[in-house]
């Protein structure tokens, strides 16, 4: 400021003291502590989260979230490159899970996105086909268009990946094969262009190397992948970064994905390619498990809904009554 003032280009009242601060809008970054990184036109704004942004909603540990479209004012008593939040713009979408560590709240994992890209590793696909599934459940909840992307290829022939994820495929999922280590994007890289994504997945999968393919120069830190297939955390910390003509939102990885507000007969609503069978069913809030005249049960048994896909469905279910259980839901 004092430079300005020096140059000229301030105004005399904001010399004298009547300096009103000036007011901008952007999108946030990153979060880290109780600052949050805003972007405005080119520049980025260390921005101190204070107040009701610091202490979050009562359901929620911080309404922040990376994606977030904000207001905030530049401080006049220091660096230029520093302000304050004001307020929260209304989101348009955002991607949500119950808080791994305090399960009556709910984490944001980014806000106003389009995509939900959903990374798998070739090598270990049958493993993750669960979290594939809750990702899933999450991104047709959420109103997100999920991508699932099959990465690591050159481990494994295409033609023992593909009857794996053959159902997604008939419901309707749009599924990339893709090989980060050989260069090989399909077409994964035309899908970003001026839309924002959120990547998603088990960590180890290679998130980081996938998107430093597509995005040359990104530079994002790689981590090693233990004997038993579990990746180090390299991302620790949600980040908004350029993508081939778009925005991905990075996420450190997803290990668990508890619903959050989410009923039991609910969660098979989030399955489109079996409304046709829900339909048949003669309880309107069945969940497909014990209940009689059960058309999802019927299309299992008559083969037209994969079955492999139920049973993970069933684990869902088991799972999320048991995370209800333990709080008294």
């Amino acid at each position: 400021m004092r430079q300005k003032i020096a140059s000229g280009l301030v105004p005399p009242d904001e010399v004298c003291g009547t300096y009103e601060p000036m007011e901008l809008s952007g999108t946030v970054v990153r979060l880290h502590g109780h600052h949050a990184w805003v972007r405005s036109g080119e520049t980025e704004y260390m921005c101190a989260v204070r107040g009701k942004f610091k202490q979050g909603k009562r359901k929620e540990r911080s309404p922040l979230a990376v994606g977030d479209r904000v207001r905030f004012t530049l401080n006049n008593d220091t660096d230029d490159s520093e302000g304050v939040l004001q307020e929260l713009l209304e989101r348009t979408t955002e991607l949500y899970r119950a808080h791994p560590r305090f399960p009556r709240q709910r984490q944001v994992l980014g806000a106003n996105i389009e995509l939900l890209v959903i990374v798998t590793g070739a090598d270990m696909l049958s493993e993750q086909l669960l979290t594939v599934d809750r990702l899933l459940i999450s991104a047709y909840s959420q109103g997100l268009t999920p991508i699932l992307v099959v990465n690591k290829t050159d481990l494994r022939p295409r033609s023992e990946i593909e009857p794996l994820v053959r159902c997604y495929a008939d419901g309707g999922v749009e599924i990339e094969y893709v090989s980060a280590e050989t260069g090989d994007l399909g077409a994964l890289s035309a899908r970003f262009k001026d839309h924002t994504a959120v990547f998603a997945g088990p960590s180890g999968v290679g998130k980081s190397s996938l998107m430093n393919a597509l995005e040359p120069g990104l530079g994002l830190r790689v981590g090693e992948v233990d004997k038993v297939g579990e990746g180090k955390h390299t991302t620790t910390h949600a980040s908004l970064v350029p993508m081939a003509g778009g925005l991905v939102i990075d996420t450190p990885g997803v290990r668990d994905f508890g619903f959050w507000n989410l009923e039991l007969h609910e969660i098979s609503l989030y399955y489109p390619d079996w409304q046709q069978a829900r339909e048949q069913c003669k309880f309107n809030t069945c969940t497909h498990r014990h209940e009689p005249s059960c058309g999802v049960k019927a299309g299992v048994e008559s083969g037209d809904i994969d079955n492999a896909r139920y049973q993970r469905y069933l684990t869902i279910l088991r799972e999320t009554w048991n995370e209800q259980q333990k709080l008294g839901y």
